[in-house]
């Protein structure tokens, strides 16, 4: 059993909303033997893992799983649910997956992943556990979970940063994370915010380095009125005793810009005890802060946009005793908790039985050997920190106003948009006393995990207020989302579309298969219509809208790069790249294609091709309003939409017009379209502008764009036409049959003499795709047929061979046909074919060969056949 290919995918997919992992797993030789064949599987496959138990499967009831193991079933099946069961167990629950045969004894796998890294290692461990066990070897399920442990604890968002993902998808905020570690961005473009922890992209650097400077900070605190303990820095022991004999005991000793509780010794007695504490704040700073004590309870309240949203009393890390077990043993007990984890990846931390809590214990006379009396509480920590191990108790509801507003001023002394005041009061329910309190510290990126996971009381949502505090009630949370898919006109229609909305004065950014463009500029070269570039663009703070041709293999591979958008275009489905990554027939491509309209937001357009049935289906997927387009308003599917109100775009009295639900208005003249009178063309106009107007731009901008687009504003590589010495040239990135087809009409209508053209396509497609690109060359007068550069799996001569014997099956006589492997040749050797009033088309690959070949004198005429 082995793993042909694994990936991670984060976005909206073809297989579920959430990110999930894909295989392909190869079971074998015994790939149809099921787990009834295999005798004693079960048992020790559950044994290995007693929580597969509760498994639904697709029985939809706890057991389902076991009874399917019972009747016997695959094992890429059983795959499937070790994987999902190790990430749960490694603190990562997941729920979805699917598994189903590709060919022979390979399987597709599919599981749902909330961590990439661990769900591809739990993929791995997954397969190796179910190996083992059908092979009847040992397996240490133990050392694999403390393995997954460390890659989530590595790699995966900790309880504030899931928090805050959570706040901002309830709220209908597009987030992703960025790259590893807590950094997120909310929303796109121009209205997107930026958080690392609780760190935003409104808070100011100078304030976090503020709050960093505990000796400056309490200065300032002082200065405005607040109590904070008298205290001293030190840079050496000798400092340190002398501070602690001018200030007094008891004393608190801790790093002048440490954070999370390390480092901190409280209630010191003794000069002894001071030089200890010492030594323990320099393993953490260069310089320590000596003060004063101040006796009561430990407190933080978090204060957010100049309001307090939660406040929770802090307990230091203890145990108590059951008279029966030693201290070690109970922090074994207690950390065993499955809150409980390394650092902050779980609502709790585990406790460290170090240095620092030996040497308290030792305070108290007591050992890690030690075993406590029933009942008796045991501190291991003296600061209440839940990095060092401590728990937390809600009690917002309880804070008096008078504390709420010192806390407020705390934050506002220091400059802070989000921070956690720490204060040492008797009870934070009554009045401010005027002594006998303090402002021990105002925190910088404060922890949220004990507001969402108190060990008592109410969760608060403190990460909600924060995404509130970013994005204000009526405050824009989005940019303009246009996502454009489908077999052809892709590209046209999302250039029209991006010329519509910068029409209207925004910066619009667009991916396509031409690149990347912001403003007009081109960013980036090459294919740029999957969900890597789309996701690069979707970050730069500068765009106002984003346009984004979203293709087939983008999708497959790595889904779409936002979770939803404006408006959603599908052009049309026909026949291409059918045979690959499991798309076989058109209803398959179809559905590949649909997730498009899947994601439209319920504000939203899905804009969809009235005419073509496969598009036309997909209306009931989405969740917003569905605007059609045609070339006839008379098309049944348009005309019931707008008997019902909806909203259409379609061709009238030869010009574009445009149907809001109540009136129809002509927009544009078709003879005065910028892309002209094809009827692929004028699909791809209607497409366009329909989807401008629906993500709200004005109808004069549509018009305008309609009229420059396409002269103005060119559209390079789709029907570009030049005039190379009296010969027409059309160049034309079509590349599958219904594309070529059309270009050749189209191209045919407007030609004066004869038409040339110069044929290729990938050679990844299909054969009988390419054999019918090559039955298109009947509707030209010559063809002269290529080859790609990247030849895609194919050997060379062999896609011209098909091409060819697609136009012997068309019947085109063999003298109109000539085979020019390379494509700036072949160019050439069209326009050494044609005379003054001919047009050749060039369907290319790289257009910089075309560029090269009519850069070249043309050669001398040649006989062109026909």
């Amino acid at each position: 059993m082995r793993i042909l290919e694994a990936r991670a995918i984060d976005g909206p997919n073809v297989h579920a909303r959430f990110p999930v992992v894909v295989a392909r797993v190869d079971l074998g030789p015994a790939a149809e033997r099921t787990s009834r064949d295999l005798p004693g599987f079960n048992d020790r496959l559950v044994a290995a893992l007693p929580a597969l138990r509760e498994h639904h499967c697709g029985l939809g009831h706890p057991g389902g799983f076991l009874e399917r193991l019972a009747e016997g079933t695959l094992l890429g099946h059983v795959v499937e649910h070790v994987a999902l069961e190790m990430q749960a167990l490694a603190g990562c629950p997941a729920y979805y997956g699917k598994t189903r045969q590709d060919r022979g004894s390979v399987y597709h796998v599919v599981f749902e992943h909330a961590c990439a890294e661990l769900g591809l290692a739990a993929l791995e461990a997954a397969v190796r556990l179910v190996s083992d066990l059908r092979d009847g070897a040992d397996v240490d399920v133990a050392a694999d979970l403390e393995a997954l442990r460390a890659l989530l604890a590595e790699h995966g968002a900790g309880p504030s940063t899931q928090a805050l993902v959570a706040a901002a998808r309830a709220r209908g905020i597009p987030v992703r994370r960025l790259g590893e570690g807590s950094w997120l961005q909310f929303s796109h473009g121009r209205h997107q915010r930026r958080v690392r922890a609780a760190v935003t992209s409104r808070t100011s650097a100078l304030a976090v380095d503020l709050a960093g400077d505990k000796t400056m900070t309490k200065r300032l605190l002082r200065a405005a009125g607040l109590a904070v303990p008298d205290g001293e820095v030190a840079g050496t022991a000798a400092e340190a005793v002398a501070a602690a004999r001018r200030l007094g005991f008891p004393l608190a000793v801790k790093p002048v810009d440490g954070n999370h509780g390390r480092g901190v010794t409280l209630r010191i007695g003794s000069i002894p005890e001071v030089r200890a504490a010492y030594r323990l704040a320099r393993q953490h700073a260069e310089r320590v802060i000596v003060e004063r004590y101040v006796a009561g309870r430990q407190y933080r309240v978090l204060v957010v946009g100049g309001r307090m949203v939660a406040a929770a009393e802090r307990l230091p890390a203890q145990v108590v005793g059951d008279g029966a077990s030693t201290i070690a043993a109970l922090v074994a007990r207690t950390n065993a908790d499955p809150l409980r984890g390394l650092g902050h990846e779980r609502p709790l931390t585990r406790i460290a039985l170090g240095e620092p809590a030996i040497a308290l214990l030792a305070r108290s006379g007591l050992t890690p050997a030690s075993v406590p009396a029933a009942g008796e509480a045991v501190l291991l920590t003296e600061a209440a920190n839940l990095s060092t191990g401590g728990t937390a108790v809600d009690v917002t509801e309880a804070v008096h106003p008078t504390v709420a507003e010192a806390c407020r001023r705390a934050a506002a002394v220091v400059g802070l948009d989000v921070a956690g005041v720490d204060l040492v009061l008797e009870d934070i329910a009554a009045p401010l006393p005027a002594a006998g309190w303090g402002v021990i510290e105002v925190n910088a990126s404060p922890g949220l995990r004990m507001h969402h996971h108190p060990s008592a009381g109410r969760s608060r949502d403190a990460a909600g207020a924060i995404v509130d505090w970013l994005y204000p009630p009526g405050s824009p949370t989005g940019i303009p989302l246009v996502a454009v898919t489908g077999t052809n006109g892709k590209t046209t229609t999302a250039r029209l579309a991006a010329a519509a909305l910068a029409g209207a004065g925004l910066r619009v950014g667009l991916t396509s298969t031409d690149g990347v463009w912001v403003g007009g500029e081109r960013r980036r070269a090459g294919d740029c219509a999957g969900p890597e570039s789309a996701l690069d663009l979707l970050t730069d703070p500068e765009i106002d809208a984003a346009v984004l041709e979203t293709a087939r293999g983008g999708i497959l591979r790595g889904g779409l790069a936002f979770e939803h958008c404006t408006v959603a275009v599908v052009t049309n489905i026909s026949a291409d790249h059918l045979g690959q990554d499991g798309v076989d027939t058109l209803a398959d491509l179809a559905h590949v294609k649909s997730l498009l309209v899947e994601s439209v937001a319920p504000h939203g357009f899905a804009v969809l091709n009235g005419q073509d049935p496969w598009v036309a289906a997909m209306a009931p997927r989405c969740r917003g309003r569905v605007a059609y387009f045609g070339l006839r308003a008379e098309h049944p599917v348009l005309r019931a939409h707008m008997a019902a109100g909806g909203v259409a775009a379609y061709m009238r009295d030869r010009g574009l017009a445009y149907f809001d639900g109540r009136a129809e208005r002509v927009l544009c003249p078709q003879v005065e379209l910028g892309l002209g009178a094809a009827p692929y063309n004028l699909l791809n106009a209607l497409a366009g502008a329909l989807a401008a107007l629906c993500a709200g731009v004005p109808e004069p901008v549509v018009e305008g764009a309609l009229r420059r687009f396409g002269r103005e504003l060119p559209n390079h590589g789709r029907f570009e036409v030049r005039d190379v010495a009296g010969i027409t040239v059309v160049m034309d990135y079509g590349h599958n049959p219904r594309g070529i087809a059309g270009t050749l009409v189209a191209a045919r209508r407007a030609a004066a003499g004869r038409l040339i053209a110069v044929l290729g396509v990938p050679g990844d497609r299909r054969d009988d795709l390419i054999l019918a690109a090559g039955r298109t060359a009947a509707l030209c007068d010559a063809v002269v047929v290529r080859e790609d550069a990247d030849l895609r799996g194919r050997q060379p001569g062999e896609a011209a061979t098909l091409l060819m014997l697609g136009a012997e099956q068309a019947r085109v006589r063999r003298d109109r046909v000539e085979v020019v492997l390379d494509e700036c040749a072949a160019v050439s050797r069209a326009l050494a074919r044609a005379l003054p009033g001919d047009t050749v088309v060039a369907f290319f690959e790289r257009r910089t060969a075309v560029e090269a070949a009519l850069s070249a004198p043309i050669a001398a005429p040649v006989a062109a056949g026909g």
